[in-house]
């Protein structure tokens, strides 16, 4: 995700100084977040992108390639922090540019506007998402069958790839961002009346350590094998209501920090102490955690989901056959060896875990 915000960032600020007048840079910044869910799904058609350098490459598409795929490219990625600039633009004209002493919105008023709104995206984008990509003729080519429709002619298997890069699908995901600022802007309309610390203000303020924390907190110790190998805790195991209690907590445990770092932040020589500490154990942290990935996966190559280069060694050793890449490419391999490791997985799951092995199978060169 990293290089999807330092891009988008990197073009929209280099698109503000371009052209130094905040009603045109607004009305850019829409524009973009439209355009580029219309185009995006055509830049994932099979081969675009393909043999680039890997770091640029991974800015247009998600499609696998050379063994790796970029999680979160600019297309359609970059069309949230663009409607973000839109919504920028658009406060800055309702509510901070005053005429006659006065903002020509109130706070409320401007809330409503953003609710109406985010309703309208969210009902468009979830009425129009499926006749938008799915909606249209068959027709073969060349021995090929292809789907000719408002999003262009795709494969059946590109259709699975671009589900989420469509105008509808992006419309559907802003709207429901818009909802959730809505929430947050309306308890700050309340928050005068009560007491005690400012959640809200203090992930606002915090964001860059709500956003590392709760990375670490999920992926180097959720996630991790010795955890997973304890709880039982993987993709998908704990169902709809453990996900959601799972949830509440981190984000109850980010909130936490970022208060308890706005306090701190009032104690220079103390925060910067802090900051020394937590740097030298995540250094040592980055030399030494990675064992319990290699020992977890030498142990049980088949549950893999990238191809580290010590995976078909760690196949031999348990007699199991190479593959092109140390993947397994057999899902009941893999849930055999799930079961050996006690890990409980949904049917949704599994329904995944099975999709992903024969994609790898599919896709192999």
């Amino acid at each position: 995700m990293l290089q999807c915000i330092v891009f988008s960032l990197l073009i929209l600020q280099g698109l503000a100084r371009l052209v130094r007048n905040p009603r045109v840079f607004t009305g850019l910044a829409l524009a973009i977040a439209i355009f580029v869910p219309v185009v995006a799904p055509h830049l994932w058609a099979s081969g675009m992108a393909d043999g680039l350098w890997l770091p640029i490459r991974g800015l247009f598409n998600g499609n696998p390639d050379r063994g790796v795929q970029a999680l979160f490219p600019l297309f359609p990625w970059i069309a949230f922090p663009a409607f973000g600039a839109f919504l920028g633009g658009l406060y800055r004209h309702l509510r901070v540019m005053p005429v006659e002493g006065q903002a020509r919105w109130s706070e409320a008023r401007f809330l409503a506007g953003l609710a109406i709104l985010g309703a309208l995206l969210l009902a468009w984008g979830t009425s129009a998402q499926e006749s938008w990509l799915w909606g249209g003729t068959w027709i073969q080519q060349n021995g090929v069958w292809m789907l000719q429709s408002r999003t262009g002619a795709f494969t059946y298997s590109e259709l699975g790839a671009i589900a989420n890069t469509t105008l509808p699908s992006v419309a559907a995901r802003l709207g429901w961002i818009l909802l959730a600022g809505v929430l947050m802007g309306a308890v700050e309309l309340i928050r005068p009346r009560w007491t005690g610390p400012n959640p809200i203000k203090a992930a606002s303020a915090e964001s860059l350590l709500l956003y590392m924390l709760h990375l670490n907190l999920l992926f180097s110790v959720l996630l991790a094998p010795a955890v997973i190998g304890l709880t039982g805790w993987g993709w998908g195991s704990l169902g709809w209501t453990g996900t959601l209690l799972l949830t509440a907590a981190v984000i109850g445990l980010n909130l936490w920090a970022g208060i308890a770092w706005q306090k701190v932040r009032q104690t220079p020589d103390l925060m910067r102490s802090l900051q020394h500490k937590a740097v030298a154990a995540l250094g040592i942290w980055c030399v030494l955690g990675g064992w319990w990935t290699v020992r977890h996966f030498l142990q049980s190559p088949e549950l893999a989901k990238e191809p580290y280069a010590f995976l078909n060694a760690a196949r031999a050793r348990k007699g199991l056959p190479p593959t092109p890449d140390g993947l397994c490419r057999d899902p009941e391999e893999y849930f055999r060896e799930a079961g050996r490791r006690k890990l409980h997985l949904s049917p949704e799951a599994k329904a995944d875990i099975t999709r992903l092995i024969q994609a790898r199978s599919g896709g192999t060169r």
